[in-house]
C-alpha cells in the first residue's frame, strides 16, 4: 500500500502549480488503491484568509461546492490520488479542477473512511468471508469504498474559469453552516472538525 498515513503536521505550504489544465482528469486507469480495493482519495479543506474576505478573521469560512450528482447537496474537493503525482498535488489539483482555488496547503488533517459500504458487493463478501483477513473496518472485515487524506488549505484566490464551472455550485459557510450541509458525509464532517476554521 502507498505511504498513506496522513499524520496532521505542520509542512512546508505547498503552491497551486502554476501551469493549471482546463480539463478535469477523469481517466481512474492511473488511480490508486490498497489492498482490499479501497480507492486512495486526496482533499481539502478550504478556508477563507484575508486576501479572499478582507476584514475579516483568517479561517473565518470554508469554501464547499456542490455535488455533480445533486446541486442540492454539498460536499468537499476531493478525488482520486493518482500514480503519476504526491498526495499534496492531488489534493490541490483536485481543489482547481472542481472550485477554481489557488492556495497552499498548511497541513495534513489525516486519513479518514468513506463509512459507506464498498460498490462492488463481490468485494465485499470477498473480505467477510475471510475471517482472519487484518484489515478490519468498524469492527468488521468489510472494506471501506474509499480512504480519504485530506489537507487544510488556506485560500489565495478563486478563479472564476476551471475545469468543472458548469457543473458546479461554490459556497462560503461558516462552520455551523458547513457541518450542517455536509451532514450527510460523515468523513467530510470529521475533516471539518479537525481543522482549524473558527468554530463559532
Amino acid at each position: 500500500m502507498p505511504d498513506f498515513q496522513g499524520e496532521r503536521c505542520d509542512i512546508t505550504p505547498i503552491v497551486t502549480p502554476v501551469q493549471r489544465s482546463m480539463v478535469s482528469r477523469t481517466d481512474r486507469t492511473k488511480e490508486r488503491y490498497d489492498e482490499t480495493g479501497a480507492r486512495l482519495v486526496a482533499g481539502i479543506v478550504p478556508l477563507s484568509s484575508t486576501k479572499t474576505h478582507p476584514g475579516f478573521p483568517e479561517r473565518k469560512y470554508i469554501l464547499c461546492i456542490s455535488s455533480t450528482n445533486n446541486k442540492q447537496s454539498w460536499v468537499l474537493p476531493k478525488g482520486g490520488w493518482e500514480i503519476d503525482e504526491l498526495i499534496e498535488e492531488a489534493a490541490l489539483r483536485e481543489a482547481w479542477e472542481e472550485a477554481g482555488i489557488v492556495g497552499k496547503i498548511t497541513c495534513s488533517l489525516g486519513m479518514m473512511h468513506d463509512p459507506r459500504p464498498a460498490k462492488t458487493f463481490q468485494r465485499a463478501v470477498k473480505y467477510v468471508m475471510q475471517e482472519d483477513h487484518p484489515y478490519v473496518f468498524h469492527n468488521s472485515c468489510i472494506p471501506p469504498r474509499a480512504i480519504f487524506q485530506y489537507f487544510e488549505l488556506d485560500v489565495e484566490r478563486l478563479e472564476d474559469e476551471y475545469p468543472e464551472m458548469n457543473k458546479r455550485i461554490r459556497k462560503w459557510m461558516t462552520y455551523s453552516e458547513a457541518k450542517e450541509a455536509l451532514a450527510w458525509r460523515l468523513e467530510m464532517v470529521e475533516a471539518l472538525e479537525r481543522s482549524s476554521i473558527l468554530k463559532v
